[in-house]
């Protein structure tokens, strides 16, 4: 009886060796539910707040709308690319379907219409004019958090439309919408990857780029897609945020594209493309939202919650680099 193909190539492997690679394969394999683990022990034990009804229900809203952007953001992570534009989606859609703006309906029309544009040219620097996916999306951040302020007049607050709230915070049982298209999501982008043929594809040609257009794969297809099914759901995000919140300001939406990278990397993503999973994007989405939630309960301040934040960037993306170079010796 073998104990995995890492161990097996160990011959003269000492208890103390397989018992260090039993360890790697399972944060390899499941890191984001051992953290997940960790993080929910620690919590009982510091601050038995964190299992409030209160509590609990922020931590599922903040996971939530993070794990939306979050599916959009491993399925561009898929072809070898990151949206940074994914924050600056979301602030606009929330001044669209704020009052004050164009109506609900038209505010969640034209949240989609500016979504597609966005994607499609994020796709095209990408794709035709060669920008790197950092580049080139960083300077879509740029130009439409300069369009909110134009648009807004630097207002920076306002109220949502009760019928968005109404819908945002209903609830079936304990779960509310937000969680529940989230979930829907998530199941939905797994079995497009795994079950269908475009999904398959789709991760063969981020994996080895070249070798997919050697194979005649429409691999510019596939990243326009990509960035514009991430935009799109960046904005159903901020109707999602907008909602449940049921207010507008400046900080709506800040630091999601760096949250939503730390989730899929958490998840098992990586920045070389054909490697990713939309439920351990889900799990690295309740992880960050949890560590938030915990982190407010212990009454940090700002600077310390930044700090703990890069921790779990730096860290998911050393742990990643670790467990691969591993995997390739």
């Amino acid at each position: 009886m073998t104990l995995s193909p890492a161990v097996d190539r160990l011959p003269s492997a000492t208890p103390a060796s397989r018992v260090l690679e039993r360890a790697r394969l399972l944060l390899a394999n499941n890191g984001g539910f051992v953290l997940l683990a960790v993080l929910l022990i620690i919590a009982a034990i510091t601050s038995p707040r964190f299992f409030s009804e209160a509590a609990m229900r922020n931590t599922s809203r903040q996971a939530a709308v993070l794990g939306v952007v979050v599916v959009g953001q491993v399925l561009v992570m898929f072809v070898r690319c990151i949206d940074l534009s994914v924050s600056a989606v979301i602030g606009f859609t929330v001044v669209l379907v704020a009052e004050g703006g164009p109506g609900l309906a038209p505010g969640i029309a034209w949240a989609a219409a500016i979504a597609v544009a966005v994607g499609l040219v994020n796709g095209w620097l990408v794709t035709y004019r060669q920008v790197p996916p950092f580049v080139a999306t960083f300077g879509m951040l740029v130009l439409l958090g300069g369009a909110r302020f134009a648009y807004t007049r630097g207002s920076t607050s306002g109220r949502v439309h009760d019928g968005l709230i109404d819908v945002a915070r209903h609830t079936f049982g304990p779960v509310t919408v937000p969680v529940i298209v989230w979930i829907g999501l998530t199941i939905v982008a797994t079995a497009f990857i795994i079950k269908t043929a475009g999904g398959r594809r789709m991760t063969m040609a981020g994996a080895n780029e070249e070798m997919g257009r050697l194979s005649g794969l429409p691999v510019d297809r596939y990243k326009f897609g990509a960035f514009i099914a991430c935009s799109l759901l960046a904005a159903l995000a901020g109707v999602l945020l907008a909602g449940s919140t049921g207010y507008v300001d400046r900080s709506v939406g800040r630091d999601t594209e760096l949250d939503s990278i730390t989730a899929a990397l958490l998840g098992g993503a990586t920045f070389s493309g054909g490697e990713g999973s939309f439920i351990g994007g889900a799990i690295g989405s309740l992880l960050l939202a949890s560590l938030f939630t915990l982190i407010v309960l212990h009454g940090w301040s700002t600077e310390l919650q930044l700090v703990a934040k890069g921790i779990v960037l730096v860290g998911a993306l050393a742990v990643g680099a670790l467990l691969r170079r591993r995997d390739r010796t």
